[in-house]
């Protein structure tokens, strides 16, 4: 299974209508793989979500890595409202599958590449653990209510923590 293509089937499954339930066979029958193939990857569509979710992070640092911190986290919230169906179908699907572990795994995610970013900043891990998880925790609390707000207003409610021109 081609991780590449993987992905790109998930987020085009996931990103044109509002899902109740999205199945490992759905998925391998998008992808043309059975389901041992997945299942010799993943273990459950949960993982697969939080695999997802982690490689776009990751590409995402590694496409802004000459930014600051604030224009690499407004790019990133802005990603996520532009590709607003993919993510709350993730957020609502990984929550009906009882698998709020992904949650930790994304947000360590996150951790990590913020810090491998802040480097040779003056900002702790603490600190960066802290802005990190409040920022994730407001994306989840948009993400839950339905994408009510816009990039913008989840930028500003977390931009006063953020480490500047870093």
């Amino acid at each position: 299974m081609n991780r590449n293509i993987a992905i790109r089937i998930l987020k085009e499954e996931l990103a044109t209508t509002l899902l109740k339930t999205y199945s490992v066979t759905q998925f391998c029958d998008a992808l043309g793989i059975t389901r041992s193939v997945f299942y010799s990857r993943y273990s459950s569509m949960p993982d697969l979500f939080s695999d997802v979710i982690q490689h776009e992070i990751h590409q995402h640092f590694l496409d802004y890595r000459d930014y600051d911190t604030e224009q690499i986290i407004y790019a990133y919230l802005k990603q996520i409202d532009r590709t607003r169906l993919f993510y709350i179908n993730v957020y609502h699907l990984a929550s009906k599958n009882a698998s709020r572990h992904i949650c930790q795994d994304i947000s360590n995610a996150f951790f990590k590449e913020m810090q491998t970013h802040l480097f040779n900043s003056d900002y702790s891990n603490n600190h960066i653990k802290g802005f990190t998880s409040v920022l994730f925790s407001h994306v989840t609390d948009w993400l839950a209510h339905g994408h009510k707000k816009n990039a913008l207003d989840i930028y500003n409610e977390v931009r006063f923590m953020l480490p500047s021109n870093a």
